[in-house]
């Protein structure tokens, strides 16, 4: 929660949906995603300092269409960048994923979030399509890709 608060303020919120002054979200939701077989979330601290956070969540477990599906999302505060955190944690995100069955694998990045998209990109996901005017900030709409990567079967 205070990752959160503290990344909000920060200049790499605009890759997210975090935003400054949000409501504080309902610790017991909070804790009951945390401790989910079906959501795993993973934290980079530098000392005492939470610095980047992924999480990934299974489609429901038991839906015939999209219980192989998972979500991920991914932060990492804008002065550790580019240093090979989001690689890392990405790596781990999709070994836990492949681990649970998972066959697709998806996310949403802003089209003006460049580190991100490269990540993706050189990660073997592929932009499947777009949502335009997703998000209005520094007084202009962001589009949004959607991307996802197959995961063979094993």
């Amino acid at each position: 929660m205070t990752f959160l608060d503290t990344f909000s303020r920060g200049p790499g919120a605009v890759w997210t949906n975090q935003y400054p002054g949000q409501p504080k979200k309902d610790r017991e939701k909070s804790v009951e995603h945390y401790e989910s077989e079906d959501e795993l979330f993973l934290g980079v601290w530098d000392g005492d300092r939470l610095i980047a956070e992924g999480s990934i969540c299974l489609g429901r477990k038991n839906h015939p269409w999209v219980a192989l599906k998972a979500d991920f999302a991914l932060t990492v505060l804008e002065e550790y960048t580019s240093l090979g955190i989001g690689t890392v944690i990405l790596k781990e995100l999709e070994k836990w994923a492949i681990k649970k069955g998972a066959h697709r694998i998806t996310a949403m990045v802003r089209h003006s979030n460049k580190r991100g998209i490269g990540l993706y990109l050189k990660s073997g996901y592929q932009i499947e399509g777009i949502a335009r005017e997703t998000a209005f900030f520094n007084n202009e709409w962001q589009h949004s890709y959607y991307i996802a990567k197959i995961i063979p079967k094993q």
